[in-house]
């Protein structure tokens, strides 16, 4: 490594940054001004924004870029031409907000790759032809990007990989195979395997990136909801009757408290320590609570066992732990992050005592302990149970505080039994046939690969919501679709 100088090795300035392509010291302005086109970047360069590396850098260029394409297009086609494109622009949603942002954004793109003028050349073309006036280095590599890797097209996602990265293909381009999407709302606990989104898709040299909001495609057929519908009786039962003896069993040996630690933050903290949850894997956005504070400005986070929060389990019972995330993620707690304020929220005083390790160790000075609550629920838990014995009824309240652990063995003996029984049963979806039948039969196979889509969206949405760690892998194995896997 060629590190002995602090020096630019192109213009000589001081520097005290290692080119990875080059493997010699680079200033800052030479390495913004060669990036990508005369320097041939390492996929693994954080100073590179087209690395997954330097995806926030990636992020920064792309929303001055966002503006700059704007503002192009206005200025060749004017305001009242532009604002006729995108009226044209016709998104059926609910939400006025995304409604406008994916209008505009499709006009833009539109107006600059699509839409030809007398000379059957797009604006984009003028664009290059001028050498690209207004914009950089990194700007003008982007844009050589979208011109000759950029379409409208449906893709389908088929594993979320982390916070912000997904596996996908293309529907209209299998030849390409598997790719990785970055988009981190995308990739947030609403997006499950199998969802097609229809949207403007641009391949980058180590990633993929949907250039306008995309648009959710629906598809018609049995759905895993229907399936448990159909069985809701024994469903009933079955939770019942487990989830009351598991309680019985364990609750005298069950570490099983509310805990509660409430952090101040100082005003002008605020953003580091929110940029501390959205960067660790330990932290994954979730919705409020129906029965937490509303308060403007609030961002609610799952603690999970990922990351260097994965280093709990190892003081777990083995029933608990997960060898990898392919057997699911376990919780630790929940976080919500107010203007002025952190509360970190466990149920048992282990993982009490391990946030409050990580809480140092993450936020260091950025947070101050205030004030903490303690509630011992196997005392109340108990006092219910006790009741309940007596003849009452348990409430839909008191039922959506049984323990996750106790939640999660309850659902998967139920899932087992369920899907035992689904292998041979005669499915309308399937044309009467049973699914194991139908993995037989080639002509049926691409209905039963919709049919198991479908329901592994349904799982995977159950797992999202409620941290259920549930797996079908084994079904998928009985019916010989590894594809799915």
């Amino acid at each position: 490594m060629n590190n002995g100088s602090n020096k630019c090795s192109i213009c000589g300035s001081k520097s005290r940054r290692l080119c990875l392509a080059t493997d010699k010291m680079i200033c800052t302005s030479c390495c913004g001004l060669k990036r990508g086109t005369q320097i041939t970047c390492s996929s693994e360069c954080r100073y590179y924004p087209f690395s997954i590396n330097g995806y926030d850098l990636w992020l920064r260029i792309d929303d001055i870029l966002a503006n700059k394409m704007l503002d192009y297009v206005v200025a060749n086609y004017g305001k009242d031409e532009f604002k006729t494109i995108i009226e044209d622009m016709d998104f059926d949603t609910e939400n006025a907000e995304e409604m406008d942002a994916t209008a505009i954004g499709s006009a833009v793109y539109y107006a600059l790759f699509i839409k030809r003028n007398s000379d059957n050349k797009t604006l984009v073309e003028k664009w290059k032809a001028e050498g690209w006036p207004g914009l950089n280095n990194d700007e003008c590599k982007m844009m050589e990007c979208r011109i000759n890797n950029s379409y409208a097209t449906i893709i389908e996602i088929q594993r979320v990989l982390d916070h912000q990265a997904m596996e996908c293909i293309d529907l209209f381009d299998e030849e390409r195979g598997k790719f990785i999407l970055l988009d981190r709302s995308t990739a947030s606990r609403t997006t499950i395997r199998f969802t097609r989104l229809l949207t403007w898709l641009v391949h980058y040299p180590h990633f993929s990136r949907m250039a306008i909001n995309e648009v959710s495609l629906k598809r018609k057929g049995l759905t895993i909801k229907e399936y448990l519908s159909e069985n809701f009786g024994s469903f009933y039962k079955s939770v019942f009757e487990l989830a009351h003896e598991k309680q019985l069993a364990m609750l005298n040996n069950m570490d099983m408290h509310q805990c509660k630690a409430f952090y101040e933050i100082d005003a002008t903290k605020f953003d580091e320590v929110k940029a501390i949850l959205d960067k660790y894997p330990d932290f994954e956005v979730r919705e409020k609570h129906h029965d937490e504070m509303e308060f403007p400005g609030t961002y609610y986070y799952s603690w999970l066992r990922r990351g260097e929060s994965k280093e709990l389990e190892k003081e777990m019972l083995p029933a608990f732990q997960h060898k990898d995330e392919s057997e699911g993620v376990g919780t630790i707690g929940n976080v919500s992050l107010y203007p002025r304020e952190l509360v970190i929220e466990t149920f048992s005083k282990q993982k009490y005592a391990f946030t409050k390790k990580m809480v140092d160790k993450y936020f260091g000075g950025l947070v101050t302990l205030k004030n903490e609550e303690v509630i011992d629920m196997a005392k109340q838990m108990a006092a219910r149970i006790k009741e309940g014995r007596g003849g009452k009824r348990p409430s839909v309240k008191e039922a959506e505080e049984v323990p996750l652990e106790i939640e999660q063995t309850v659902m998967k003996n139920f899932y087992k039994k369920q899907y035992e029984k689904f292998l041979d049963e005669e499915i309308p979806a399937l044309d009467g046939v049973t699914p194991r039948q139908a993995a037989e039969d080639p002509r049926m196979r691409p209905k039963l690969l919709d049919l198991m889509k479908e329901h592994l969206k349904g799982i995977e949405r159950h797992n999202r919501n409620r941290n259920l760690g549930l797996d079908i892998t084994w079904v998928l194995d009985e019916l010989k679709l590894p594809e799915l896997k």
